[in-house]
């Protein structure tokens, strides 16, 4: 926006506690600026009250009056009626420049509205400049920066929300591109469910290919195995829930007094200590078979005898499944010891890297709620029992979230869903932030949605999804949702604290770009591959292995 001086643009007509109508006297259809119309949806607005500013920005536009369909007009002179446009009120700029979120003293009707000039719409922006961390730049405001408060902004989690091919991924990049080149000490995780992520990070990461992810089975938590073998609609459910707790609980006792561990030391099912996944097998299958003597003296099949059949055969088959070698055959980490060198590769601890990715792409889809749940699970209790968690915060970014933590009761998300909802209700007070990605957020759990501090609404097309992030946000900003479906790829609403105001924001494209871009289709189809090695894509397939 080129404009530096104020321009009167019309006057307030009606103020509730959030809102403020004013009707426009000048041509809406004349810009003032370069692409700037008065009162265009997403432009900033302020109204004078004695020494100070009360900034508005603009969510919607009307014509009150006779319109075009009833009145005849020449097409050449703009149509008759008062324009009136809906503001949101956010904010005061003093005297001295200096904008603060909220207004003190509200404007009344008959008062003047200008534009907010682009040196005051740069102060405003420029709030939390000191932190120096910025992702893009006002939609309006070519040669400004949107600034972010960085304690805010990680801190108190985000949602990342928009349909597919709206650049989500691309966003998501540039924020982590950013953290990484301005901060020396990050600690950041990321569940990528697609292999997107790794081309985008070639230097201080720690990139965990889809063939070499290890996350061994004893670190999976007592809900986390229940999730991976009980199935909740057998008649029998109940006592494989019983059997398997005491299992867990004797198997792992098993290791007390080895690799650290003392005698006497508490274990849980929950602990994790390494065990033999054939122990905790062992003792379910003779429990499956148990005889006991009848009141004769004669031996009959005891009270759980044949209930863990099915049990037995589902764990067995994920044990041997080629798919589940990354859990159930780890190479790695294989004793107690190996999860200090788990914890230090995955939080980026004295590696020399700054994040995390964890390619789950090669991860069968039943699988991928419980690595979630464990992933999640292990970043929040490493700082619950971290000391100097004050000084050591973590980042856990969550793509395609409705995947695992979904609006809906099932119980094979159980663990995944109670993992990150416990982290977005109680991670701030360990130093856990989080960034929840999705494309359908109506399918993603209210809680953890509900928990965002800061909304990077994308475009949306879906009125549902619409809807859901519409009663998400506070309801003065629910007027700012109409622009979602209109928003161009890239282009994003930043709503909440983290910002001086909410925003319409062009995303910096981030270099390099993740793998997220749309195929294109034309090109390939006119001129495609003639020599393709279908060989190798079988040997891939097969192997599950993506560097053959």
């Amino acid at each position: 926006m080129k404009a530096s001086s104020d321009v009167d643009i019309g006057y307030v007509v009606e103020v509730n506690g959030e809102r403020a109508l004013v009707e426009l006297h000048v041509d809406t259809t004349v810009p003032l600026a370069e692409d700037y119309f008065p009162g265009q949806p997403g432009s900033h607005i302020k109204i004078a009250v004695r020494n100070r500013n009360v900034i508005g920005i603009v969510s919607s536009i009307s014509m009150n009056g006779p319109h075009l369909s009833s009145v005849p007009h020449d097409p050449a002179c703009p149509p008759a009626g008062r324009k009136i446009a809906d503001c949101v009120l956010i904010g005061t700029m003093g005297e001295d420049g200096g904008f603060i979120r909220g207004v003190a003293i509200y404007p009344t009707v008959g008062q003047r509205v200008r534009m907010v000039t682009s040196d005051e719409l740069k102060s405003i922006f420029s709030e939390y400049n000191e932190y120096e961390f910025s992702f893009g730049r006002p939609s309006q405001a070519d040669d400004q920066r949107a600034y972010i408060n960085v304690d805010r902004f990680f801190g108190q989690h985000i949602a990342v929300v928009g349909t597919t091919g709206c650049g989500k991924s691309c966003t998501v990049v540039s924020i982590l591109q950013e953290a990484i080149r301005k901060y020396p000490d990050a600690h950041i995780v990321v569940l990528d469910l697609h292999g997107e992520y790794a081309s985008a990070f070639p230097e201080n990461v720690m990139l965990i290919d889809a063939d070499k992810v290890e996350l061994p089975y004893w670190l999976l938590s007592f809900d986390e195995f229940q999730d991976l073998t009980v199935d909740m609609n057998e008649f029998t459910a109940k006592n494989q829930i019983t059997v398997l707790r005491d299992a867990l609980v004797r198997a792992r006792e098993g290791t007390v007094g080895q690799d650290r561990l003392r005698k006497g030391e508490r274990v849980t099912a929950d602990s994790p200590v390494y065990f033999e996944i054939e122990d905790m097998l062992g003792q379910i299958r003779n429990w499956n078979i148990q005889m006991v003597p009848d009141s004769a003296g004669n031996m009959e099949p005891g009270p759980l005898y044949g209930a863990f059949d099915r049990f037995l055969i589902r764990l067995d088959s994920k044990v041997s499944d080629p798919r589940f070698r990354f859990m159930f055959e780890p190479t790695t980490y294989t004793d107690n010891d190996s999860l200090v060198q788990l914890l230090r590769d995955f939080l980026s601890i004295d590696t020399g890297n700054k994040m995390a990715i964890v390619d789950l792409s090669g991860v069968p889809s039943e699988a991928v709620g419980v690595v979630a749940a464990v992933v999640s699970r292990i970043v929040f209790e490493f700082n619950l029992w971290n000391p100097e968690r004050d000084r050591f915060p973590i980042l856990l970014v969550l793509e395609e979230a409705h995947n695992y933590v979904p609006n809906r009761t099932d119980y094979k998300l159980q663990a995944a869903k109670a993992a990150i909802e416990r982290i977005t209700k109680e991670g701030r007070k360990y130093g856990i932030g989080t960034i929840i990605v999705s494309q359908r957020p109506k399918e993603v759990s209210e809680t953890v949605l509900s928990q965002c501090n800061s909304f990077i609404a994308m475009r949306l097309t879906n009125p549902d999804d619409q809807g859901y992030v519409r009663k998400l946000v506070p309801d003065a900003l629910s007027g700012l949702m109409d622009m979602l479906p209109s928003l161009r790829t890239g282009e994003a609403l930043i709503l909440g604290d983290c910002v001086a105001l909410p925003t319409r924001v062009m995303i910096d494209c981030p270099d390099p770009k993740p793998m997220s871009s749309d195929v294109e289709f034309a090109k390939w189809w006119s001129c495609g591959i003639r020599d393709m090695d279908v060989d190798r894509i079988v040997r891939r397939w097969r192997g599950r292995r993506k560097d053959l």
